[in-house]
């Protein structure tokens, strides 16, 4: 009898187990920080390329080819130093071009061109679709 019980209670502690593999929760504060970095793609006057893919503001053309540096800091670590990005681009008006984020290069009377953001950023602890495999994107816009 004492046999059954033992069996009955452990059946039941399993009752409640996952079975398979189970998404891994996000938090609050991940989900907010990807939503601020996403949010400087879809800001107006903003495209977006990957490494090779030609995009247009306007009438330049702008063709991300090597992201040459990528030193940022992780999302979830506090450092003293941010980091730094630099990209070589082709740029219809002026050529090939080094630009950093947020160092905008001239491209044509009164216009520059920005780096204004690079996704995925670095995590020391990646959340799903933000690992280091992760292809990576550039937002830019004219001023």
């Amino acid at each position: 009898m004492r046999m059954i019980g033992l069996s009955m209670l452990m059946l039941a502690g399993c009752a409640g187990a996952p079975v398979g593999p189970s998404a891994p929760q996000m938090s609050d504060q991940v989900r907010a920080r990807i939503e601020a970095v996403e949010r400087q793609f879809t800001a107006p006057g903003t495209v977006t390329a990957r490494i090779g893919e030609e995009v247009r503001l306007g009438v330049i053309r702008i063709r991300p080819l090597e992201l040459i540096e990528d030193s940022r800091c992780p999302l979830d670590v506090t450092c003293v130093w941010a980091g730094r990005v630099r990209l070589r681009v082709a740029v219809s008006t002026v050529g090939e071009q080094v630009m950093g984020q947020n160092q905008p290069i001239r491209v044509a009377e009164g216009q520059s061109l920005r780096l204004v953001a690079v996704a995925p950023p670095p995590w020391r602890d990646p959340p799903p679709g933000y690992g280091p495999d992760a292809p990576k994107r550039f937002a830019f816009s004219l001023f």
